[in-house]
């Protein structure tokens, strides 16, 4: 007992004081726990790298990437160095992630942390997060829709059928999710077997999926049989989440193996391979920047972001991040009634954005699941919406794949529909008939028009 007493006593006095770089939270974990999972980040993140390779001029998009993850391990190394010394001389698992400039320490202790928030380049020392993937409810409505309402609602097959149109054909998409059963005859056909899989909890060396949020999610973005909004489109995927919540190490990783990816075994990596759009359907709590620096390497490398708003609906002003951060493609959910679903989250976000930025639907969507290779469920939610966006960003990089993220983005913006139900709500001041607004965004995603657009312009 006397010893316990010591070593407390001890730890609260390392705390007496504790550095302003060290995350309140982190410091009350340590004072009750003696340690905790945490990142460290470094003054500047990863904008040196970015901004070197901005301004340069590439033969292909895969060299631009290759250059663009040297300069961001070049930029960590240098900048990390200190900090890996340190490390290096604890008997403590760490791992560096360069994408993003951070490192990653398990069960760090107080003294280790008060060693590294010592060090001058060192910005910020938080506890890792933890996201929890929590069922949504289904808005209540009289009758369920027809089983592929939502596809026709966007008009999918219409924009595969405009002349200059497409679906998808060309174009590599990736979800970062609970794994994707490959197998699924919705799914198999179209999924890319060399660089397609990265599982950061276990290595598995082929895509599954225990929970079946992400076979879900990819049907809705490339399925086979009238479920996928680009199904010509290739699929590749990697398991950000485990069963029933997403850590922040396993996102990360995948962030990084979305920007270059390697074979399963995290193995000889090869740039090329890089996704032109990630689906993320997965977040959690306001205002936070934790992916900020991965997002910003994503479009860097062109490839499109797009994420789930959140389920915290209907109040104003609960928009979750990721999505309520800067220049995110945030999705919003939407009803077969146009209207939009009740536990879709709205803006404005902590710091006064107007969030999301487009809707989709996401109530009642059937589409494939894990249990089996026919099995399909129908469920709700904006991580339901959010694969209809990236579908439709799909055919219109298919149309033309020199389309920057902003020109993406526009057409998806200004080619939405808009006849969409009132719902009283004023969010930030704008009512939900005026455009863009804070529940519906620019409105509901339309792929037909947005295509048509893209080919008349």
């Amino acid at each position: 007992m006397i010893q316990k007493a010591l070593i407390l006593a001890i730890v609260g006095l390392a705390l007496a004081a504790p550095s302003t770089k060290v995350e309140e939270s982190l410091a009350r974990t340590l004072k009750s726990e003696g340690t905790a999972n945490i990142f460290v980040t470094f003054s500047g993140g990863n904008k040196a790298a970015l901004r070197r390779v901005e301004v340069l001029k590439f033969a292909n998009r895969a060299n631009k990437i290759s250059h663009l993850v040297q300069n961001l391990k070049d930029l960590a190394k240098s900048t990390q160095k200190n900090a890996l010394a340190l490390l290096t001389t604890r008997t403590v698992s760490f791992r560096q992630f360069w994408a993003s400039n951070e490192l990653y320490v398990k069960g760090a202790s107080v003294e280790l942390v008060n060693s590294l928030a010592a060090l001058p380049e060192v910005r910020e020392i938080r506890e890792e997060l933890i996201i929890t993937l929590e069922p949504v409810p289904s808005d209540d409505e009289e009758i369920v829709p027809l089983a592929e309402w939502n596809i026709e609602k966007i008009e999918a097959p219409s924009a595969w059928a405009l002349p200059g149109g497409n679906n998808g054909i060309g174009v590599v998409v990736s979800n970062i999710d609970t794994g994707v059963r490959y197998t699924h005859e919705a799914l198999r056909a179209n999924y890319r077997e060399r660089y397609g899989w990265f599982d950061p909890y276990d290595g598995t060396s082929l895509p599954s999926d225990a929970n079946g949020h992400g076979t879900h999610t990819m049907g809705t973005l490339v399925g086979a049989g009238g479920i996928g909004v680009s199904p010509g489109a290739q699929w590749v995927a990697c398991r950000g989440c485990g069963d029933f919540s997403c850590t922040e190490e396993a996102l990360k990783r995948c962030g990084e193996w979305v920007l270059c990816p390697t074979l399963a075994n995290g193995e000889s990596e090869d740039c090329s391979q890089a996704p032109q759009v990630v689906s993320n359907s997965w977040g959690g709590g306001q205002g936070n920047a934790f992916y900020n620096d991965i997002i910003s390497a994503w479009k860097s490398a062109e490839i499109i972001p797009v994420f789930a708003i959140g389920n915290s609906g209907p109040s104003c002003g609960s928009a979750n991040s990721p999505a309520d951060q800067d220049d995110i493609i945030a999705v919003g959910s939407t009803t077969s009634g146009d209207v939009i679903s009740g536990s879709s989250s709205a803006g404005p976000s902590l710091e006064g954005r107007l969030k999301p930025d487009i809707s989709a639907p996401g109530n009642l969507i059937r589409s494939a699941w894990s249990t089996s290779d026919t099995a399909y469920q129908t469920i709700s939610g904006t991580s339901m919406a959010t694969p209809h966006v990236a579908g439709a960003a799909a055919l219109l990089l298919s149309m033309n794949p020199n389309l920057t993220y902003s020109q993406v983005k526009e057409l998806l913006e200004n080619n939405a529909d808009r006849n969409l139900q009132d719902t009283g709500a004023n969010c930030g001041g704008i009512p939900s008939t005026e455009f863009p607004n804070n529940q519906y965004g620019h409105g509901r995603v339309n792929a037909r028009k947005a295509l048509e657009a893209a080919i008349n312009g």
